[in-house]
């Protein structure tokens, strides 16, 4: 985990850093997942502080939460309730029936234009997280039970693609974002 506690315009103490860290490593733990970032940002503003938590997990899943108090540890604690919130309503977002599917049947959906008796059923697959995962992984995951998976390449960053090729072999698509500065 890549943990970070720092301070705009205040000190940050040791006692508060270390509080925090563990506080946010039992809440990982409580949904089951391991923070890959976890940046933490205090400043104090007059007689508020501001308390920004930006944070990324192993499922994939970013939480970007603030808040404000007139104590820091007032303030860091509702910052993380505001991310246990938030990872408690991703986890029962997942547990739901309709997350259970992934499909959505886009032509049961009332259309403005008649179809053609024999057009195709257009089937929309929901990805609500991309797995983070390495690329050998992936071709293990695609072998096992899927034609094509998307998926967080672990060591770039970048979303990429799997795929079964006709000839046999297993294909790879690594995005390069042509917005990034090389």
């Amino acid at each position: 985990m890549k943990f970070s506690f720092s301070g705009r315009h205040m000190e940050v103490g040791e006692a508060l850093s270390n509080r925090a860290k563990d506080a946010c490593i039992a809440l990982a733990s409580k949904y089951g997942v391991e923070f890959i970032d976890l940046n933490i940002v205090m400043e104090k503003n007059n007689y508020l502080f501001d308390c920004d938590i930006t944070s990324r997990t192993s499922t994939g899943n970013s939480y970007i939460v603030s808040h404000s108090a007139t104590d820091p540890s007032v303030c860091f604690d509702g910052a993380l309730q505001k991310v246990d919130l938030q990872m408690r309503k991703k986890k029962k977002s997942c547990r739901c029936s309709s997350c259970k599917g992934s499909e959505v049947e886009i032509n049961s959906y009332d259309n403005s234009f008649e179809e053609e008796e024999s057009a195709p059923i257009i089937v929309a697959e929901v990805l609500d997280d991309l797995p983070l995962i390495s690329v050998s992984a992936a071709a293990n995951l695609l072998a096992d039970k899927k034609r094509v998976l998307v998926f967080e390449n672990i060591s770039t960053k970048t979303v990429n693609v799997v795929y079964k090729r006709d000839d046999g072999n297993i294909g790879w698509i690594d995005y390069k974002n042509p917005y990034e500065k090389l």
